[in-house]
């Protein structure tokens, strides 16, 4: 019998074909998807380290910065596709810091030098680059941050309610807004 079923499915499989595919021909937006547990019609493009350091400097967009495995950046990175695709943003950049960051990288370090006055404190009362933070950067100047979710105390399920998701994605949205206003004479 398990050898009928094995054949049987060798067979399918055959016959259907085999669409699996590899992580290197997945796009940023499914890679996103899939790390993220968000829609596949995603804005994100991945960045490396040295684009977000030239993006902080020179470039314009929206950048989130967060790691799949950590529960405040997967709800962040949920919220924020939401209120992405509301706003009709076609691109916004993604970059997991944390193996730089845990190993304190000279180019961690000259993200924090850039992320300046946005980042928060460590216990040792330095600059720290808690997850998930996202940015908005026009010509190279950081307009907006946000890293609320990044000091939340306690569990994802626990603290974050209905109301505490609509609040940040309002505070999402208006983040969002200074970066699709054409003229902003705020920023």
């Amino acid at each position: 019998m398990k050898k009928i079923c094995f054949l049987f499915l060798i067979g399918m499989l055959m016959l259907t074909g085999c669409s699996v595919k590899k992580t290197n021909e997945l796009t940023d937006a499914e890679k996103f998807s899939r790390e993220y547990g968000v829609s596949k019609d995603n804005p994100f493009k991945y960045l490396t380290i040295d684009e977000t350091i030239d993006m902080l400097e020179h470039g314009s967009g929206i950048i989130f910065l967060g790691n799949s495995d950590c529960e405040w950046c997967t709800a962040s990175a949920k919220i924020l596709t939401k209120a992405l695709k509301e706003k009709n943003v076609d691109q916004a950049y993604y970059y997991n810091p944390k193996k730089i960051r845990d190993k304190n990288t000279k180019k961690y370090k000259k993200l924090v030098s850039l992320l300046g006055d946005n980042l928060e404190k460590d216990e040792e009362d330095k600059p720290y680059l808690f997850i998930p933070d996202i940015y908005v950067v026009k010509d190279g100047k950081i307009i907006e941050h946000n890293n609320d979710l990044a000091t939340m105390d306690g569990t994802v399920d626990d603290a974050l309610t209905k109301e505490r998701k609509q609040e940040t994605k309002k505070k999402y949205l208006k983040l969002i807004t200074k970066y699709v206003i054409k003229d902003c004479t705020s920023c």
